[in-house]
Order: structure tokens, then C-alpha cells, then sequence
């Protein structure tokens, strides 16, 4: 399992959030929603906000690497994307 060393909760494993959680939690900005795949290999799953959702319905299945990449992933340790849950519910 890859892990990052998080300068709040010290060795942590990994999970990836789009940059508009990244940002609203960084910020305590607005919530911005909260969705995640129930697939992951990693010590949380992909999380994104519900402006990514909205385009992530609308490719109805379709490739979505671009998708992705628009996104802006950013890596968190589990503990702050617990955090980041909780903030952008």
C-alpha cells in the first residue's frame, strides 16, 4: 500500500481527492460535496465533489481519462481525507 508522510498525522496511507476538495478543505471553504468509488487499492478510494460528479455523469460511462486529469487528483493521507469528508459533506 503506498503511503506519503503527512506533516499533521506523521505516516499515513494514501488517498486521492479532486483539487476543489483539496482547495475547499484547505480553505474551510464551502462544501463542495463529497463522492468516492467503492474500488480502490490504496487506504481510501478516489474522492471527488459534486461538480466533478456532474461531469462524470454526463459521460455515461464513456472513457474518462480526461476526466480525470480535469480533476486535478491531489494525494491526501487517510486521516486528512477523513477529514476532508467530513468538511465537504
Amino acid at each position: 500500500m503506498r503511503k506519503t508522510e503527512c506533516p499533521y498525522h506523521g505516516l499515513q496511507g494514501i488517498g486521492l481527492v479532486c483539487r476543489h476538495i483539496a482547495n475547499a478543505t484547505l480553505r474551510e471553504g464551502p462544501k463542495v460535496g463529497f463522492f468516492y468509488s467503492d474500488e480502490t487499492d490504496t487506504a481510501r478510494p478516489d474522492a471527488w465533489c459534486q461538480a466533478c460528479e456532474t461531469k462524470l455523469i454526463a459521460l455515461r460511462g464513456e472513457q474518462g481519462d480526461q476526466w480525470f486529469d480535469d480533476a486535478g487528483f491531489k494525494v491526501f493521507c487517510a486521516r486528512c481525507w477523513d477529514e476532508a469528508r467530513a468538511l465537504c459533506s
